[in-house]
């Protein structure tokens, strides 16, 4: 099995979310397993499908998402869904995230079953992890249809950094209220609701500017992510560092105000804070609440900061890197959101590690890179080979 045909047949297959339907992606992949001897079921609310093992062996589940984010023609090199196969990546929407991990865990299973071995895992290819996850990995979770001891999801990660955690999310919707009256009166009198949301961004900004008490694993693990972030990025350690440890913060839509020659009385803004280990959630909504009298907040989402401590899976990853490498692994953490914390809710161990040009996330012209399809394939074949019976 070619990971990196499949990569592109599976780029080519539309999967966007919105509106996120993952029904003809599924379908291939059923075919795909079915033609190595894995059997697996469909679950379906309409047109998003999950694909899941026909049988559990609830030891170790192989994990990825399969619908992508939306993507434009409009400056892109080649179609976003072209699936084109040049000499160095596999271009388009998903190429990196996260199709391509799920392309090189088949195909390591693939060949690994080939060679003769039956590993004990499961599978789960699902949908909605980019969109609002009502039938994605914490849907499958609470139902009980995955109760792994462990579980490897392909996101892509640094080659030599599997990711041991993610910092939290707390998704806000703020409603400033100010007093509706002539915009000439304005700003002698009159109180405006715009001007409350934009002076509410200065207190934002002071949290960001917060530390928070880091346990040794987690200030070990932020450490060696700041070093892979800062290269990525072209940011210093110190830009890195609070990007990973600090209270991240952004407004991603604000709307406004009655007319151009009112005062606004009316101005909601649509707020995503990723939130660092130490930061007590309960207590940074009071501090919201009682710093911002005018504005009624409301959440729309929030999870917890969360670690697997490294365990068995942990350094089977890493014994796989540093075979395929032949340098030293180390652990770190990630400042976006993954299914990851959904599984680790059920006290699962859960390490994300694969494949992808992490600058070219959910941006124009994503793409990856031939070689790291290959890689981290070899990563996963070590793995699948080396587990305990």
């Amino acid at each position: 099995m070619d990971v990196v045909r499949l990569c592109s047949e599976m780029v080519k297959i539309r999967t966007e979310n919105p509106p996120g339907y993952t029904d003809e992606v599924v379908l291939f992949l059923q075919e795909v397993c079915t033609s190595i001897g894995i059997e697996t079921k469909i679950l379906k609310q309409d047109r998003k499908w999950n694909l899941l093992s026909k049988k559990r062996c609830d030891q170790l589940l192989l994990c990825g998402h399969v619908d992508v984010v939306p993507a434009m023609d409009e400056s892109w090199d080649l179609s976003p869904f072209s699936g084109d196969i040049s000499e160095e990546h596999v271009h388009g929407r998903g190429s990196t995230d996260m199709k391509g991990g799920c392309a090189a865990l088949l195909a390591a299973l693939a060949e690994v079953i080939d060679d003769g071995y039956e590993p004990l895992v499961d599978l789960a290819f699902v949908c909605d992890e980019e969109g609002n996850g009502d039938f994605g990995m914490e849907y499958l979770v609470k139902k009980g249809y995955l109760r792994p001891k462990t579980c490897l999801i392909a996101e892509p990660t640094p080659p030599l950094s599997p990711v041991i955690g993610e910092k939290g999310i707390v998704r806000l919707n703020l409603t400033f209220t100010g007093n509706a009256g002539h915009s000439s009166l304005y700003p002698v009198m009159g109180n405006s609701a715009i001007e409350q949301a934009l002076t509410s961004l200065d207190y934002f900004k002071e949290l960001h500017e917060k530390s928070y008490p880091e346990d040794p694993l987690v200030h070990e693990v932020i450490s060696n992510a700041t070093v892979s972030l800062s290269k990525l990025l072209s940011l210093s350690p110190d830009q890195a560092n609070k990007i990973l440890s600090r209270l991240a913060y952004n407004p991603g839509i604000i709307a406004g105000g009655e007319r151009i020659n009112m005062i606004a009385q009316k101005c909601t803004m649509e707020m995503d804070m990723r939130i660092p280990w130490g930061c007590n959630i309960d207590q940074l909504l009071e501090l919201l609440n009682s710093h911002l009298p005018s504005c009624d907040v409301q959440v729309i989402d929030r999870a917890e900061p969360t670690l697997s401590r490294p365990g068995i899976l942990y350094d089977l990853v890493c014994a796989g890197i540093e075979a395929v490498f032949n340098k030293k692994a180390m652990p770190g953490v990630t400042q976006a959101a993954s299914d990851a914390r959904h599984l680790r809710e059920t006290g699962a161990e859960v390490v994300n590690y694969g494949p992808g040009d992490l600058s070219l996330l959910h941006a124009v012209n994503e793409r990856v890179p031939i070689h790291m399809l290959y890689d981290c394939r070899n990563v996963y074949k070590h793995i699948l080979k080396n587990l305990p019976s």
